[in-house]
């Protein structure tokens, strides 16, 4: 996927965020501290900084979401840092945010080594929290 279609699907999936550019994309695929994971149907980014990262974002485009590929994305793109000896990974989204992957899903990730899944904010009631990333599914 090129930093251009990585724009466009951005601007598909989460129009209110139209600062994630081609250019920008281009600067974070070329970077040292980027971890992608790319599919057909959409991508995930995260942050590596030493041994921690924060999942940046997570898309999948609206006609292939409901069909695994966010789980795949996440599963592979959580290998990867693994394999990179990431020990705590990050994951933060807005309340509302009702595209995102869900606190269950997310677990389903977690073993007792790597619990940084869980870095979520929890309702205030206590309940579930929210997912992550915009166009989940």
């Amino acid at each position: 996927m090129s930093p251009e279609e990585m724009a466009n699907l951005h601007l598909i999936c989460m129009p209110e965020y139209s600062s994630w550019t081609a250019k920008y994309y281009g600067e974070l695929l070329r970077s040292k501290n980027h971890i992608f994971e790319i599919s057909k149907a959409g991508f995930g980014c995260a942050r590596l900084i030493e041994n921690e990262a924060e999942i940046l974002i997570l898309l999948v485009h609206p006609n292939f979401q409901k069909s695994g590929y966010a789980h795949s994305i996440l599963h592979n793109l959580h290998t990867k840092l693994v394999n990179l000896k990431c020990d705590k990974i990050f994951l933060e989204v807005a309340e509302l945010n009702i595209a995102a992957v869900s606190y269950t899903h997310l677990r389903a990730h977690e073993t007792p080594e790597h619990r940084g899944w869980r870095r979520l904010r929890e309702k205030k009631k206590g309940g579930g929290g929210g997912g992550g990333g915009g166009g989940g599914g």
